[in-house]
């Protein structure tokens, strides 16, 4: 659900893409009808470290995300995080949390998930929920497909999106989008819409699967 909610790959061109997004602390919200709420913010919490936290409230769940990360070269490298995920009053739920160390010259992710807890090696940057949409303004607005490891469940996966140019009704006006959809094999959809303007505002994410449709905009 919305544990995909609210980003690693390298600037494509990487002078005009910093001039296009630049990254700063914010505070902003989202709503979904008839009574979600999502409050997203971004704070830089030492000289080369940021953090990013969404707080979202809907009929069917609440979630609590967190991310610390840093910018290397445009690449944004991911230090350690946690989501919390309870549905429906908490009968199910999803408690996940990371950190990324270093030993010797290996990258460590230690993790929990659940009752699970665990370690492994990683040998490419990977991206959580919230990280995907900075990425993507810094380096995926000139793909057409991107591939990205991602951390899931304790264990790192592939996922793919496909990117394409589109127009949306936003705030009753037409607006050009980029609009991001992820290949899946299930019944489960996710997508997200970034204005197509200096700011690369995320202004639309959609969410989809058997029994439920949740278009959250930005407010």
């Amino acid at each position: 659900m919305a544990k995909s909610i609210l980003t690693s790959i390298f600037l494509y061109f990487f002078s005009n893409q910093i001039l296009m997004f630049e990254l700063k602390p914010y505070q902003t919200s989202y709503t979904a009808k008839p009574s979600g709420t999502v409050i997203e913010s971004l704070e830089k919490v030492s000289e080369t470290s940021w953090k990013m936290t969404s707080i979202g409230k809907h009929p069917l769940f609440k979630i609590k995300q967190e991310s610390i990360f840093r910018l290397v070269k445009g690449n944004v490298v991911l230090e350690s995080g946690f989501r919390k995920l309870d549905v429906l009053g908490g009968l199910r739920k999803d408690h996940q949390s990371y950190k990324v160390e270093k030993k010797d010259d290996k990258r460590i992710v230690s993790f929990s998930f659940g009752k699970k807890e665990g370690s492994f090696e990683i040998l490419n940057d990977f991206y959580d929920n919230l990280t995907l949409q900075i990425q993507a303004k810094l380096n995926f607005l000139e793909k057409d497909v991107i591939e990205i490891d991602y951390l899931n469940k304790g264990g790192i996966k592939k996922k793919i999106f496909f990117k394409k140019e589109s127009e949306i009704i936003y705030k009753s006006k037409p607006t050009e989008v980029y609009e991001f959809t992820e290949q899946r094999k299930d019944k489960k959809s996710f997508s997200f819409y970034i204005k197509r303007n200096s700011k690369n505002e995320t202004v639309r994410v959609s969410q989809g699967g058997p029994g439920f449709n949740i278009n959250w905009e930005l407010d």
